[in-house]
């Protein structure tokens, strides 16, 4: 039986909520998860960086993203984020993004990467700093989005030679990378259903080229309005095409994964983690 102490202080661990650091609060993503945290039974906003120069800095975060006051004001602190979190979320930009690893390393944070454009040697740094963190890397957290890549999986390994495979990235004007994270996870899923290599992988076509390979591997991108996300994988033969997509109709569906997946890290030991883990699949 507990104690009256005891009996305390489990039910104020039941009621604390985990406390929330969002990194590239000021953009489309961060608002997003700021709005998704002030719904969450789970867990709560701790602080809110955005970049430095940021004219947004000092307003209240829930007031730039859209709702009440949440009595969290923007800032270019990363520190202080990092000592008021129990775990920190990243939907800045890739050219912060070591500086921003090497403070969750520091003060040992679990950390959820969103942030795309990333290269193969930041890929690697994520890949040791797990070694000491617990980490969730994704380069989408939608849950149909991780349903995409499972089902793309699927169809490439019974298809495989007997269908030409392209691949569609659709999104809005402002998006700077291309293609996108989810394309690039998308042929990374194909390359290996298939057993191909990124030899058999082109970007675009455009002039005069020789008959289309047995093995190709065809990504395009389109950059257009305000569309939020959309991928296709088609599969297509001489008799029959097959379309595997996904259209995001809102960004709170990535917010709501990317929550998601700082509240799995909480307490986890330190290692590599993807949404597949997150979500059970």
């Amino acid at each position: 039986m507990l104690s009256k102490k005891q009996y305390s202080n489990s039910k104020r661990k039941a009621l604390s909520k985990i406390k929330v650091g969002v990194i590239g609060a000021g953009g489309r993503m961060g608002k997003a998860i700021i709005q998704v945290l002030s719904l969450s039974k789970k867990s709560e906003l701790s602080a809110a960086v955005v970049r430095e120069g940021a004219v947004y800095s000092g307003f209240d975060s829930g007031n730039h993203a859209g709702i009440k006051e949440t009595g969290i004001l923007l800032s270019t602190d990363l520190q202080k984020a990092c000592e008021t979190s129990d775990v920190l979320i990243d939907f800045s930009t890739h050219t912060g993004f070591e500086s921003i690893l090497n403070s969750a390393l520091a003060n040992k944070k679990p950390l959820v990467i969103g942030t795309t454009g990333l290269t193969d040697s930041d890929k690697a740094l994520i890949q040791s700093a797990a070694t000491s963190i617990p980490i969730v890397f994704s380069p989408n957290m939608s849950v149909g989005v991780n349903l995409l890549f499972k089902l793309t999986e699927i169809a490439a390994k019974v298809l495989d030679e007997d269908f030409d495979i392209e691949v569609l990235d659709i999104h809005h004007r402002h998006k700077k990378d291309a293609p996108s994270g989810t394309a690039m996870y998308l042929k990374e899923v194909l390359l290996n259903a298939t057993k191909r290599s990124e030899e058999n992988v082109i970007y675009g076509r455009h002039g005069m080229y020789s008959e289309r390979d047995q093995k190709e591997i065809a990504m395009h991108t389109m950059r257009s309005g305000e569309v939020v996300g959309e991928h296709t994988v088609y599969f297509l033969s001489a008799e029959e095409r097959i379309e595997i997509t996904h259209k995001a109709q809102d960004r709170k569906t990535f917010a709501t994964g990317a929550v998601k997946a700082a509240e799995f890290l909480h307490g986890k030991s330190k290692g590599l983690y993807n949404m597949f883990d997150v979500l059970g699949l």
